[in-house]
């Protein structure tokens, strides 16, 4: 199917096309562009979007954790006691008990719902906390004051930061001489932190847990067991064990369950892009055609005359395939290139655009995640290229095989 011989030369000279041959070099720095555009936009896209899902499931499962055991009546009273028998399970790195609580936090007629989790002390670092960076003050010292750790979007509706004041409104009423009321209390900002989901910067307050199991009269009990396993995907095998050693004391969910439209959804946009997008290279692979179609037309004279010197229509359509496919390589190693420029400077292009248009592209409420990101899967880039070569390699079949059924007497009749 590939030229050797005095074919490549032939396919050579057709490729390097001279002054006469405008219209048909022009038109193939059309099929160039098109089929580099194609590739470059399909690689940029697949990689900002596993980019995307990656970071998003981090953040998630960063948070929420691989496995959560949940008390019945949102408390589990004997937490201890299953901690110490899931520490016996191989393949648990990680165990953290937590509460966790709706509220309403209040600053100078600034209020706005809340989560509260309440944290061992030994959780209050950034580490620990998965959190993208700290903004302001210091995470280590909210469990030396009492204080909470507010997400950043939060902080920012509430317009505090480290070392203000905000009052944290409990939905669950208390009895006082004069009936019933909401409980509230205010604690300092000891830390402003970003997680780096939009969802959780805007909800987020972390406390240490003897001063939530205080607030909410939990008592010695906490409502969720976080654990974190040697790699998501081992929920699958460990799920059953963690679940018959935690028995009846409480319920256990994997993160599958718990983001189970999530990660749907996900996969079927990481399907769809990959059509809808790849379409552009099939659009694309048509300059080819076209452009191979006007060459033949062109070149039917030389074609009738290698015909007539002894040249048979195998060879005729070896150079006029060599010569499509040439076009189509070239594109996609320019694509290839472009794509790797794009990603490897994906922040920078985004700040750019921001610049120039004035809007905010990369809109965290949208987006959920605070960042930009482009992780390349090679398996995806080496099905790009693959697509890319195949449908070029039939697009110029079409118009190589009308160049070998070409007559040389029907060409050469009227010359």
């Amino acid at each position: 199917m590939i030229a050797r011989g005095f074919e490549w030369s032939v396919a050579q000279r057709y490729l390097l096309a001279r002054k006469n041959d405008l219209v048909i070099s022009v038109t193939a720095l059309l099929s160039i562009t098109a089929i580099a555009v194609g590739v470059w936009a399909l690689i940029v896209v697949m990689a900002v979007m596993n980019g995307f899902r990656a970071e998003l499931m981090d953040k998630i499962l960063g948070y929420h954790g691989h496995v959560l055991v949940q008390g019945y009546g949102g408390k589990i009273n004997d937490y201890q006691d299953i901690l110490k028998d899931l520490e016996q399970v191989d393949g648990v790195v990680k165990l953290m008990p937590f509460s966790e609580s709706q509220v309403m936090v209040t600053k100078e007629g600034q209020a706005w719902g809340a989560l509260v989790r309440g944290m061992p002390d030994d959780y209050f670092t950034e580490e620990k906390l998965n959190v993208a960076r700290t903004v302001a003050g210091n995470i280590e010292q909210a469990s030396e004051v009492g204080g909470v750790v507010l997400g950043m979007q939060l902080a920012n509706r509430l317009r505090v930061t480290a070392g203000d004041t905000v009052t944290i409104v409990s939905p669950n009423s208390v009895s006082t001489p004069f009936g019933s009321t909401l409980r509230y209390l205010s604690f300092p900002v000891a830390a402003v932190v970003e997680i780096g989901v939009y969802q959780f910067d805007e909800s987020f307050i972390g406390m240490p847990l003897p001063e939530a199991q205080r607030f909410f009269r939990l008592g010695d009990t906490v409502t969720n067991i976080e654990l974190m396993l040697t790699s998501p995907d081992a929920v699958d095998d460990m799920g059953p064990t963690i679940a018959e050693v935690v028995g009846g004391r409480a319920f256990v969910r994997s993160w599958r369950s718990l983001n189970q439209s999530l990660v749907g959804a996900l996969q079927t946009e990481r399907v769809v892009m990959f059509l809808v997008v790849g379409l552009i290279i099939v659009v694309a692979v048509f300059n080819i055609s076209s452009s191979l179609f006007m060459l033949v037309k062109d070149k039917s004279p030389d074609i009738a005359i290698l015909r007539t010197m002894g040249a048979t229509q195998g060879a005729i359509k070896r150079i006029f395939v060599t010569v499509g496919l040439c076009v189509a390589l070239v594109g996609i190693g320019v694509g290839c290139l472009l794509s790797w420029v794009t990603i490897a400077n994906i922040e920078g292009i985004k700040n750019l655009v921001e610049r120039m248009t004035g809007m905010d592209v990369w809109d965290p409420a949208v987006r959920f995640i605070s960042g930009i990101r482009a992780d390349v899967d090679w398996f995806e880039a080496g099905l790009t290229i693959g697509l890319a070569v195949l449908l070029s390699l039939i697009a110029a079949v079409i118009p190589a095989r009308r160049a070998a059924k070409l007559d040389p007497v029907e060409v050469l009749r009227y010359e």
